[in-house]
Parts: C-alpha cells; structure tokens; sequence
C-alpha cells in the first residue's frame, strides 16, 4: 500500500542502464567483462550474457529486450552463441535484424527464442526499417566497427528513440570507435579496436521522471548525477513539466522540480515511449485535457504497455477516453479516486503507479513491486526518502 502527501528531498539519480549496456559491451569487447556493484537486474542480465558469451555458455537473456538486441550480433564476434529468455521477450520484435544477419552470413536458427546464432558476420551495406526499435541500429553499431572492413548502416524509414542511436554513438567516440553519420544512416570502418573505460555511466533520466513529476504535483525534488546535454530521450521530460507549469530548475548535474499550476499537455510516444506510464499520472494531476498520442510502440515492450495505461487509469478511476488505437485523451481534475492499480509485473507501470498515490483519494494497493530491480532498484526506497509510506498488507 502506497501513500504520499508531500514530496520534498534530494535523491541520486540511478546509473542509466542504456549507457551501462553498452558500457559494458564496449569494454567486454576491448576484453574486460567487470559489471558495476549493484546493477539493475537489466545490467546484471548484460554482463553476465556477456561473460558466457566469451565462455561458449548458453545465454539467458531474461527479460531485457536491449540485451536481446544488442547481444544477437555482437555474439557474431565471438564466434555466435546459444539463447533464450522469457516467454513475453521471444514475443517481441526481431525479425529485421535476424534477416540483416543472415544476408550477411551470419547462421541464425529461428525467428524467435530460443534461438542459436553461429557463422562469421560479413561487412557490407546493411538495410533496416527504423520505425521498429533503435536498438536494431545500435546492435549494428556496437558490432560493425570490429568486423574486418568497412560497412554502412542505413534506415529505409525514419528511425524511432533517434536518441538511443546518438548515445550509442556518443559512447562508441568515447571508446575511441569512429562512426561517420550520413544522411540515412552511418559509415562504419571496420577492423577497428575498442577501448576499455570503468563501467560507470550517467544517471537515468527514466528513473528521474517519476521523482520529477512528485515534485512538480507534491512540492520540490531535486536529483542529482544526471546530464543535462544526454542523449537519453526521456530527458524530455524536462521540457514536458515546464510546459505542463512546474516550476524548473537546473544546475551543474542536478534537476530540481517544483510544485507549480499543473494543465494539461501534448505528447508523442514515438520517441519517449518509457516516459508514458508516468506522464499518464502526471496528465491526471493535471487541470484540463492531455493527450498522448502515437503510442503503437508501447505494445512491443515488457507488457503491452498501452493496454497497461489504459488498465491502470480505469482501475484509479481517471477519467479518460481513446482515440482510435494509438491515442489516449486524459481529462485531469487533479486527482483520482484510487484504490487497487491493475498493472502487469512491469516496472514502468508499477513506477506509474506509486505516482498515483500522491493525486489518489485512497492509498494505491499493488500486488507486487519486485520487477522494479530490473531498472530501479531502491525506488520505494527513494519514494519513501522524499516523504512516500510503504506498508504491506
């Protein structure tokens, strides 16, 4: 049982676990396989794929949709590997980036986990739709610099997250790997080296959202270790609590929000799509209509988080409504009468839904707050550190 009337305190941001995945292949690749002490569940799942990878152990990759991306070709560099994962992971979108392989002589042997990938990738001209996942173009990204010559990496359509691609090529320069950005996509000299840097990274603007968004409705939360320039799309949230009316501050690494005239706003999941969950909490402490729209690629995730958002505002009590199949219109009155949040074992949602407890009339009940390891670990923690109380029933 969640409960939370005022919101006030300083909290260091988690390490962000994009940049610790890439992190962490950029330095398995230059041979060094160290994790950060006490990961996520996510980051956890990346280093050790990654130390079995080098050991020709099978790999489960869990639940972690980024590893299952980025590992499929980067497993071409150590001569292929076993895999498999959760039932919801083998669900989610694949296909492209298993045919980009097999063009390029890489063996993959089925279209879903569990699956074994083995043979040499080949250099080349490699083709991919970007209106699926960044993360087809990031795994590429993480693995073509190391093949032995030179490839382009193009989209045929306009890629989504076009963020998570800047970071991966922000964290590649700092590894000392040189990609060249063209009009569609990248020029990628091969036969180059990484090299190895302390597995530490920014904080996680994913995991500050949240934080934010209770001070913007319940006082003033400020947090710390984060970058104000990243790459990282969810740093929009930023932008969305100053156009909302909360109160915004910034300096040197830290972010403080504060308790301002909460109205409604806009927003497009193509490009922040983990951002949703908890802008639809942030929509109902809101006064007026807010909208959040071309949410298709919420359903691809962990859960199909569209179907969650809706779940969870019927099951508080927002008043809301949608707009064919990719929009939802929230009609925000402050608050919601709470009670039992309906929400799958999903982090985001369960992050979404401890937000609820501050517009809510009575304490948010949960079923279960364990899947927030696999981002965010010390979150009921945190909650509680700036005025939230947790107690179980």
């Amino acid at each position: 049982k969640l409960t939370i009337e005022r919101a006030n305190g300083v909290l260091t941001a988690p390490p962000s676990k994009s940049a610790l995945h890439r992190r962490l292949i950029l330095n398995a690749i230059a041979g060094r396989f160290d994790s950060p002490a006490d990961p996520c569940s996510d980051v956890a799942v990346t280093a050790a794929a990654l130390k079995n990878l080098r050991d020709r152990n099978p790999v489960d990759l869990s639940d972690c949709g980024a590893a299952f991306r980025f590992l499929l070709p980067v497993s071409t560099l150590y001569s292929g590997g076993v895999f498999f994962g959760s039932e919801r992971l083998s669900e989610r979108s694949i296909r492209p980036l298993i045919e980009a392989l097999r063009e390029h002589g890489a063996a993959v042997s089925n279209d879903t986990l569990p699956l074994s990938v083995s043979g040499t990738l080949r250099p080349g001209e490699y083709m991919l739709p970007g209106g699926i996942s960044s993360q087809f173009f990031s795994g590429l990204m993480l693995t073509l610099p190391f093949l032995s010559g030179d490839s382009t990496l193009c989209w045929t359509t306009p890629p989504v997250s076009g963020g998570y691609i800047a970071l991966t090529e922000r964290m590649l320069k700092e590894h000392g790997v040189t990609v060249v950005r063209t009009v569609n996509g990248y020029r990628i000299p091969g036969n180059q080296q990484s090299a190895a840097l302390p597995p530490v990274a920014e904080g996680d603007w994913s995991c500050a959202a949240p934080m934010l968004i209770l001070g913007a409705v319940l006082g003033s939360v400020t947090v710390t270790g984060l970058d104000l320039l990243s790459d990282q799309p969810d740093r929009k949230i930023m932008e969305l609590l100053r156009q909302c009316g909360a109160r915004v501050e910034v300096r040197d690494d830290s972010a403080t929000v504060s308790k301002g005239k909460l109205s409604g706003f806009k927003c497009s999941g193509e490009d922040a799509p983990d951002l949703i969950p908890v802008l639809a909490a942030l929509a109902c402490a809101s006064e007026g209509d807010s909208v959040l729209y071309r949410l298709g690629r919420l359903r691809d995730k962990e859960s199909d988080r569209f179907s969650a958002v809706l779940e969870l505002l019927g099951s508080t009590g927002a008043d809301f409504e949608t707009e064919g199949d990719h929009t939802i219109v929230i009609h925000g009155h402050g608050s919601v009468p709470g009670g039992v949040a309906d929400v799958p074992p999903d982090h985001r949602m369960v992050m979404a839904a401890a937000l609820f407890s501050g517009i809510s009339a009575k304490p948010i009940v949960l079923d279960s707050t364990e899947c927030l390891r696999k981002s965010y670990p010390r979150f009921l923690q945190d909650f509680c550190t700036i005025g939230g109380h947790t107690n179980a029933i």
